[in-house]
């Protein structure tokens, strides 16, 4: 189990909470109201429903007229109360909101017809699509897009979760492992790979024990962040190197989460995607695992579990600490992409002078140089930090994580990278 990518980190902050939330088996969650955010990858959804409708568990409720982005559907039964409410969003910013009141009933709507053992890709596609399925390890990229060409060499199901604290989707494996393989193989007949290219690649024994008891291939991978970026992932597991910039997909190779494949299990007998695992931690007496409706107020989830520090000195970060977000409201709703919401203890950060130690370098997984990158970004000039290669950065925070001067560099640098790529989609 050689560490098989370069850089990274090993990081010991959050580890004994980790395996403490490994062991929490997944808690179905109840909640009063949902705030689905209609702002999804930067497309604005239209709602199909209006205010006052009464809608079930499983109906659409929000769609993209394009067909680019999947609909939303609701979690719970109940009232639409609100249908463009500016609400803020777990990405930032306030959103327009869909908020469902819960009556309670958890009543059923009518639900996709099952898909046949033999479905085609063109069924299995379009069933990805009226499912809502995305990437819900975080970059939220639409299944059915991805998977549209389906002319691969390999399927990998990601159930590397490096990031500190988080469990989602080990629980996932451990509880759900056939369902977990099920969405698979629909995934793999989709991308056109056999049984044999299929592999399930993890860093935690207990989901790989889980997952051969059913049959298919694993690959247990050390404990090293970040082994579930996709490039690190494909050089871990089949060393071969992906070009910044290029899908994976292209060069025949398609990886799902573990989520991802869950859901798309469930999609088959007609479930559209309407919950997700979640793991609260942090700076808590005990770490919890739940199944949350897509659009839980993360305000229901802070109250399940209990600070160890007083309520001032807390941040909440929607995702895992390394690439989450700070969230400035606990009104905002939890999306489909996110896995934690994680309780830290706010600090001063002393943005100190870089010292060129060259810590930033070496970790980096992408190759990068960050410290020169940072440089343009603080100095506003993007072509200095284009030519450093910003738009090659994967955002995993190794960098900051690593800087003895206590620099922000994956901010500054997300920041600035985020920018050049709409620049270039606009151009």
């Amino acid at each position: 189990m050689a560490n098989a990518f370069r850089g990274g980190v090993s990081i010991a902050q959050g580890a004994d909470k980790k395996a403490q939330a490994a062991a929490q088996p997944l808690r179905v969650l109840n909640v009063p109201t949902l705030h689905l955010c209609l702002r999804v990858r930067g497309t604005l959804l239209t709602p199909c429903v209006g205010e006052g409708d009464l809608v079930r568990v499983g109906d659409r409720v929000a769609e993209d007229p394009a067909g680019h982005i999947p609909p939303l559907h609701s979690g719970v039964s109940g009232k639409v109360v609100a249908v463009e409410r500016l609400l803020p969003a777990a990405d930032g910013g306030d959103a327009p909101t869909l908020v469902i009141e819960n009556d309670g009933n958890n009543t059923k709507g009518n639900l996709l017809p099952p898909l046949a053992p033999d479905g085609d890709r063109t069924a299995i596609l379009r069933r990805m699509y009226d499912a809502g399925l995305i990437g819900m390890g975080g970059a939220g990229f639409p299944t059915h897009l991805k998977y549209r060409d389906g002319q691969g060499q390999w399927l990998l199901i990601n159930v590397c979760e490096c990031e500190p604290y988080l469990a989602g989707d080990v629980r996932l494996a451990v509880e759900q492992a056939a369902v977990m393989v099920q969405g698979a193989r629909l995934l793999a007949t989709a991308a056109g790979v056999d049984k044999e290219h299929t592999l399930f690649c993890t860093e935690a024994k207990r989901a790989a024990q889980a997952l051969c008891e059913q049959g298919v291939r694993v690959r247990l991978l050390p404990k090293r962040y970040p082994q579930g970026g996709e490039r690190q992932l494909v050089r871990a597991v089949l060393h071969r190197d992906i070009p910044a910039g290029i899908p994976p997909s292209e060069e025949g190779i398609f990886i799902s989460n573990a989520a991802t494949a869950v859901a798309m299990g469930d999609a088959a007998r007609g479930l559209p995607l309407t919950h997700r695992p979640l793991t609260v931690s942090g700076q808590v007496e005990e770490p919890r695992n739940f199944m949350v409706p897509i659009g839980t107020p993360f305000a229901c989830l802070a109250q399940q579990v209990t600070p160890t520090v007083r309520e001032r000195q807390l941040r909440y970060i929607a995702g895992g600490p390394m690439t989450g977000r700070r969230l400035t409201s606990l009104q905002a709703g939890v999306p489909k992409t996110c896995g934690g919401l994680i309780l830290l203890t706010a600090r001063e950060f002393a943005d100190t002078p870089c010292i060129r130690c060259g810590a930033c370098v070496r970790v980096c997984p992408a190759g990068l140089t960050p410290f020169r990158i940072d440089e343009g970004a603080q100095a506003g000039d993007r072509r200095a930090a284009d030519a450093w290669q910003a738009t090659a950065c994967i955002s995993c925070g190794c960098c900051s994580y690593v800087c003895p001067a206590g620099r922000r560099l994956a901010a500054r640098i997300g920041g600035v990278r985020r920018r050049l790529l709409e620049e270039g989609e606009t151009a």
